[in-house]
């Protein structure tokens, strides 16, 4: 298994991983061939991946779908059971799972992770969120927090699960949100569980920087995601700590850059679901406090071509150049989405990633 951490920006191999198969994709598109994620496409995509090459498999945590006539990711599969089922059919893949600290009770996650551990030892990962989508809290009937406090429960969440796993049990926990008598967990975890958090303001960051192993960034453009690395790295040092990056990008490839950029426009202007991107809009900067107002009114078709993501339109050569462009700026791992993982992750498998290689961006199979 190769690391999953470790030195970027230096020119070296950037991690490849995909990004919400789990759910009905990242686009707010209304075109009939857009990713549905059965089990049975699943179990698919995670071989396909691993035999290429790929390093990391990452899920959406989703409980409502955001409307529209399609109701993009309204249907998502469990991301915890997910991530075991991928774990047991797969050998060298990390395999993340998603979670909702407020959802989601730590000592139950602390159970769920350890035993995904003894199912693929040493290749779990978790993405820890906070929550911010206020009707999925409604749906609960859980209150939303203030937005920093968010991230304090977050942490008191994270040091219940981090007690349970330690070798002598942690007794008692009196905090500030849970109190607990008496906690125990067996099985511990065999390995390292990798720990990842996508927050973007400052409290986010600052737990990311703080708890985290990875920072799951949005990666606006190549030149604003080298300075945003260069930063979150360096408070990472200050703080006595290192921490890795990731971002994403949704991709269309074609054999002509017309072909792709043709067909971005089609699903993503022509095709796109506005309701519901509205609705995400309309919940994240109500919820997140990630972006002005005036980002997402920038950047409402980017939102509908790929849930506010960068996306990458091109030929095989254009698509290898602008991810070597994004390896460049210092993250360690780069996330893809599709508008159809299944036909889609074939073309560029076979057409970007030898290029990847021969770039320097990867390194050569095997």
């Amino acid at each position: 298994m190769k690391s999953i951490a470790g030195a970027a920006g230096d020119g070296g191999h950037l991690e490849l991983g995909m990004f919400g198969p789990n759910g009905t994709g990242h686009s707010m598109s209304k075109v009939p061939e857009r990713w549905y994620p059965t089990w049975e496409n699943n179990r698919d995509l995670a071989l396909a991946a691993e035999a290429a090459g790929m390093e990391f498999h990452i899920p959406f945590a989703r409980w409502k779908g955001y409307g529209g006539e399609s109701n993009p990711q309204g249907v998502t599969l469990d991301p915890i059971v997910w991530a075991a089922g991928i774990l047991a059919i797969t050998k060298r893949i990390k395999v993340f799972t998603t979670v909702h600290t407020p959802f989601v009770h730590p000592i139950v996650m602390a159970k769920h992770l350890a035993t995904m551990d003894h199912i693929g030892p040493g290749r779990v990962g978790l993405n820890i969120v906070s929550g911010w989508d206020r009707e999925e809290f409604e749906m609960f009937g859980i209150a939303l927090r203030e937005h920093d406090e968010r991230y304090e429960y977050t942490k008191e969440w994270l040091d219940v699960m981090r007690a349970l796993w330690t070798p002598d049990g942690p007794g008692d926990h009196r905090g500030r949100f849970f109190d607990l008598p008496g906690l125990v967990g067996e099985p511990k975890p065999r390995g390292k569980i990798t720990l990842m958090n996508a927050g973007v303001s400052s409290a986010g960051r600052a737990f990311a920087i703080e708890h985290c192993d990875l920072l799951f960034n949005i990666l606006v453009s190549p030149e604003a995601c080298r300075e945003e690395v260069a930063k979150v790295k360096e408070a990472a040092r200050r703080a006595g700590r290192s921490i890795d990056v990731y971002t994403t990008a949704c991709i269309v490839c074609r054999p002509t850059r017309k072909e792709a950029e043709e067909y971005q426009e089609y699903f993503s202007n022509e095709m796109a679901d506005w309701p519901a991107t509205d609705h995400l809009m309309e919940a994240l900067g109500m919820g997140c406090q990630s972006f002005s107002p005036e980002f997402y009114g920038m950047f409402r078709q980017r939102f509908a071509a790929a849930h506010g993501h960068y996306s990458i339109a091109g030929d095989p050569g254009h698509v290898a150049e602008e991810i070597r462009r994004i390896r460049d700026t210092g993250v360690r791992g780069l996330t893809l989405g599709f508008i159809d993982f299944a036909s889609e992750f074939s073309y560029f498998k076979d057409e970007v990633m030898p290029r990847l290689v021969d770039m320097g961006v990867r390194r050569r199979p095997g």
